[in-house]
């Protein structure tokens, strides 16, 4: 099994959702955008169409981050939930919807309506196998966000998303360059029970006070991925004595990432790469 230190003895920057200040977010433009700032990885979301097909994708609808709301064919159909289309369908979505958070113009303005047509290949919605081809060729880790399903896609689909994800990995060859992270325990506690040799990561929420070591025992996960916002130095060094990864999500201020660093975490998970410090490896000791 891979190390999770990773690269070196220095924090590992993950690229959240592709890098999402730098291109539409989990996008393949995105992924390259990231690694072009300096990220060593890329942390994704995944999960389910109607015909069992893996996508990248953050929300459990299509409205936010494509044209769905525009597109003729979602128009007149089933709502925008990805379970209940095909790839196919999904794949004539243009994704190119960058950057939402700072769009000008009235509340009215939807740029999403205004996407290029024809949509270029690198910003329609991507499959996990074609992110995994393409962290290959730059290089990269992944990290695979599966989305917790349960309590919204049919149980024949919801069910299945944690083999579907580890048949796609398998099939690309990238076992030693994956992390599967989930805030779903029975995702990452599935994950490690049918493939031991991938690492797994168990994703907590901003403020989380629960047990850590216990949490991450019952899953068997390898590392633990918490939100940054208000995490104690004393988890983290505790966690890390234990043998855990710790990668805090999502950190875009560059002196919350220096203290990070100074507490010792494994990575940063964060939107703006670019803006990283250039770690300096830590002494061997």
């Amino acid at each position: 099994m891979p190390s999770l230190t990773l690269f070196n003895d220095a924090p590992a920057i993950w690229a959240h959702r592709g890098g999402r200040s730098l291109a539409a977010e989990n996008t393949l433009r995105a992924l390259r955008m990231g690694r072009s700032a300096g990220a060593r990885g890329c942390e994704i979301d995944v999960q389910l169409t109607r015909d069992a097909q893996v996508i990248v994708l953050h929300d459990l609808n299509l409205l936010r981050t494509t044209n769905a709301g525009a597109h003729p064919r979602f128009a007149s159909g089933p709502p925008a939930l990805p379970w209940l289309h095909t790839l196919e369908d999904i794949r004539a979505l243009c994704a190119d919807v960058f950057p939402r958070r700072t769009c000008t113009g009235s509340r009215h303005h939807k740029p999403w309506r205004e996407l290029p047509d024809p949509c270029p290949e690198d910003v329609r919605v991507p499959t996990l196998a074609q992110a995994l081809r393409l962290t290959r060729q730059l290089d990269m880790w992944l990290n695979v966000e599966i989305k917790d399903l349960a309590r919204a896609a049919p149980p024949e689909l919801a069910g299945r998303v944690v083999e579907r994800v580890l048949e796609e990995v398998a099939a690309e060859g990238m076992e030693d360059r994956v992390i599967v992270s989930s805030f779903s325990a029975t995702c990452v506690l599935r994950s490690k029970e049918a493939a031991p040799g991938v690492l797994a990561a168990l994703l907590t929420p901003h403020g989380f006070r629960g047990d850590v070591e216990r949490a991450l025992r019952a899953v068997r996960a390898d590392a633990w991925h918490p939100g940054h916002r208000g995490l104690e130095r004393d988890a983290v060094r505790a966690a890390l004595a234990a043998g855990y990864g710790v990668n805090p999500y999502t950190v875009n201020d560059a002196a919350d990432m220096l203290r990070l660093a100074e507490w010792g975490v494994t990575g940063i998970v964060t939107d703006r790469p670019q803006d990283a410090p250039r770690f300096a490896a830590r002494p061997k000791s």
